[in-house]
């Protein structure tokens, strides 16, 4: 009679996977877990293979999911200076070195993330090398990387969280509940009638850039994007402000100018935003170097919603 109260107060196992999610210590592993079991109950098996693919891993990167792809930025290492940005002119060639997808499993995602302090550092290739060096015209042979913020591999943890929400929710709307870990003949059968389709829950957005932290620009049917040159212009002065009252030395206050000048001139040629935002992404990461921590602080802020 004990073993049997107990199975009864177990309750809906859908609706404590949604308590789980919301709760501020939720597993991402542990609910995905949880939700393989739902689906594998309910036999949703092509949802069922998402769940599966982001516990263990996925095969290639044409299976991976949008959300799963970041950007970085690339970085040359200088022996002198160590680590400095380059800027390449070109939008596709830059989406082609700096996007990525990441098809670890998700417990390594994570782990990735509790690595690093702000960046996750992916090396090259020695063939690679080369090929920077050639494109750049670097005096001097050197090493590159891409330098991807944790906030935006952070980001996949949180996809897969409100995913998975979403789709109990939709169970849920649906009278699927599983009380005491079982579902009935009824649940099974309008469970087949759900959308499995990963898409239907976390929305048709795609990241395709993310280099600097807490940025993120998106695309898609749910999402729109303005540009305002003024409201750049409004930043860029706001910065220059700012480096005119730090303690640079000569020689970085004269690059800083230069490099707000190379700004400025691409405003007033009304160049395309991505160019605009690498631009500033670079001045960030130039006074970053340089100690002048407030400047690049206050391009970071700023940046955000103006690409």
């Amino acid at each position: 009679m004990a073993e049997r109260k107990m199975v009864n107060n177990m309750g809906s196992i859908v609706l404590e996977l949604q308590n789980e999610i919301v709760s501020s210590n939720c597993d991402v592993v542990n609910i995905l877990r949880k939700a393989h079991l739902i689906a594998s109950k309910l036999k949703l098996a092509d949802f069922d293979q998402w769940i599966q693919h982001e516990l263990n891993g996925y095969p290639d990167r044409e299976s991976c999911p949008e959300y799963r792809k970041v950007c970085g930025s690339l970085k040359a290492f200088n022996p002198y200076h160590g680590w400095i940005s380059t800027l390449m002119q070109d939008n596709e060639l830059e989406k082609m070195i700096c996007e990525r997808k990441l098809t670890d499993s998700i417990s390594e995602v994570i782990s990735l993330c509790q690595s690093s302090e702000n960046v996750l550092i992916s090396e090259f290739s020695g063939e690679q090398f080369a090929f920077f060096n050639k494109m750049f015209n670097s005096p001097l042979p050197m090493k590159y990387a891409l330098h991807i913020p944790t906030t935006a591999v952070k980001d996949i943890e949180e996809k897969v969280k409100n995913t998975i929400l979403e789709w109990t929710l939709k169970l849920e709307s649906e009278g699927i509940v599983g009380e005491n870990m079982v579902f009935s003949e009824t649940e099974k059968e309008s469970a087949v009638n759900m959308p499995q389709t990963v898409n239907n829950y976390y929305g048709n957005t795609s990241v395709i850039n993310s280099p600097s932290d807490n940025v993120q620009i998106v695309s898609g049917s749910e999402n729109t994007v303005t540009f305002s040159y003024d409201k750049v212009k409004d930043v860029v002065d706001a910065v220059e402000k700012s480096i005119s009252e730090s303690d640079l030395s000569k020689e970085d206050m004269e690059t800083a100018t230069e490099l707000l000048a190379d700004i400025k001139l691409k405003i007033e040629e009304e160049k395309k935003p991505d160019i605009l935002k690498s631009a500033l992404i670079g001045l960030k990461d130039f006074l970053i170097n340089t100690g002048a921590n407030v400047a690049a602080g206050l391009i970071q802020a700023k940046m955000n919603g103006l690409f």
